[in-house]
């Protein structure tokens, strides 16, 4: 309903003449502090250091100042009462006694952010899983969920280990050892230019083809398609979950999340008419 009061006002501005600003929006792409499912995992040394920490608190400072109405984060909707309260306790003053709370980049960029400007809804979740992925969880509402269950599982059935998508893939192995190099130079830099060089146009085009393209490039069990378009079909629906929280009042949105999903939500955000990309580049070189 939010999504649709928000298009009628902008369809309407255009219709009697007139110009309404456009929503700015900017994805900072992050790797995942703790645990991960990706390809290859980020290790930073020394994140959780004092040195560090205040490193983070000046790359918060930096986002604070795109003053974001919304910030969204990577976790399902379904734990948003869980960082609700992470929120809410954080406002005390008080830290999550579970490290894999704290060793986290919602809490440690996101939280900490709405924190910064005393955010009213804290942080948002709008991640997207496959139905497969929840496991017992899931509960299908229709019977459209009961067969993208039983179609995204059979895909995912036929996924090859992650080793063979590397192997006799030359182009895919480059890229892997290109971006790790990369890194390894970054993590000897502090956090604000970590992340600059982490969001460059050709390391994202890396992680977007390592993590959604890599799968059509020796087609494993004749479903590399597949494959590669439900990673594309879980970014539009965390696009999806994204326009169902705004309103027509935001005015700038932050999305922290993944670097896989950056160039994916960036080609959407940049065709839709109510919205106006802003490259994260912009924020943190201010």
């Amino acid at each position: 309903m939010r999504l649709l009061t928000a298009i009628f006002l902008f369809l309407s501005f255009q219709i009697c003449g007139q110009t309404t600003p456009r929503i700015k929006v900017a994805i900072i792409g992050t790797f995942h502090f703790g645990e991960n499912n990706d390809f290859f995992s980020v290790k930073y040394p020394g994140l959780y250091s004092n040195k560090k920490q205040k490193e983070l608190d000046k790359l918060v400072e930096k986002l604070a100042l795109f003053y974001p109405n919304k910030i969204f984060v990577e976790n399902t909707p379904d734990f948003q009462p869980f960082w609700d309260k992470v929120y809410a306790e954080a406002k005390k003053g008080s830290v999550p006694t579970n490290q894999t709370v704290v060793e986290n980049e919602i809490y440690q960029i996101g939280i900490r952010l709405a924190r910064k400007i005393n955010d009213p809804f804290g942080v948002i979740c709008v991640n997207f899983q496959h139905p497969e992925q929840a496991g017992g969880a899931f509960k299908p509402k229709s019977t459209f969920d009961t067969l993208h269950y039983y179609y995204s599982a059979a895909i995912n059935n036929q996924k090859p280990p992650v080793e063979l998508l590397f192997e006799n893939n030359p182009p895919a192995q480059n890229a892997l050892n290109t971006l790790r190099r990369n890194i390894a130079i970054w993590q000897k830099k502090d956090l604000i230019n970590f992340y600059l060089n982490f969001n460059q146009q050709a390391q994202l085009q890396s992680f977007n083809y390592l993590n959604n393209l890599i799968y059509l490039d020796q087609n494993f069990n004749k479903v590399g398609g597949e494959l590669s378009t439900k990673e594309y079909y879980r970014n539009i629906k965390i696009f999806q979950n994204i326009i169902s929280k705004v309103n027509p009042y935001d005015r700038h949105l932050l999305i922290i999340i993944g670097a896989a999903h950056v160039l994916p939500l960036k080609s959407i955000f940049e065709s839709h008419p109510a919205f106006e990309y802003v490259e994260i580049e912009e924020i943190l070189k201010k």
